[in-house]
């Protein structure tokens, strides 16, 4: 009868001890998926912040998105599958610039964008959307050119 209780609570540990080993495995996959689509995403996004896509989007209204070619952002292959991007650029206004160390006037203007991505890692639940401002000095209106 000892025996027989006694086995019962090592069967009762044995297998406590593998569910929390699954519930381990599980956490640190979905830790590396997380981490990958961080990762998608900030590529993503320098793949869009170049002046093309930039240039696109200024030629639309305010508020209105510039969706980058889905060959801009091709599928990138990761352990455990691909990653997805999508990426727009959208002018948002012209605006006083930010605040930098460098010497800049305050009247200078700028060209503020907004730059968003979304990762997802297929075959997961794994996604991840980025926002990135840009701002580019705008030249003067009473500015001298050839």
């Amino acid at each position: 009868m000892w025996a027989l209780a006694i086995l019962l609570v090592l069967t009762i540990l044995g297998v406590s001890s593998v569910q929390k080993a699954n519930m381990g495995t599980k956490i640190a996959g979905n830790s590396m998926a997380s981490m990958m689509v961080f990762q998608g995403a900030e590529s993503a996004l320098g793949k869009i912040s170049n002046n093309n896509y930039i240039n696109e989007a200024s030629q639309l209204a305010a508020g209105v998105k510039y969706v980058v070619p889905e060959a801009a952002l091709p599928n990138e292959a990761v352990s455990g599958g691909n990653i997805k991007s999508v990426g727009s650029v959208m002018f948002m206004s012209p605006g006083p610039c930010p605040v930098t160390s460098s010497a800049n006037s305050t009247s200078a203007s700028c060209l503020i964008y907004q730059l968003e991505v979304e990762s997802r890692l297929s075959g997961t639940g794994a996604r991840t959307e980025h926002v990135q401002g840009v701002a580019i000095t705008a030249a003067p209106a009473n500015a001298y050119s050839n």
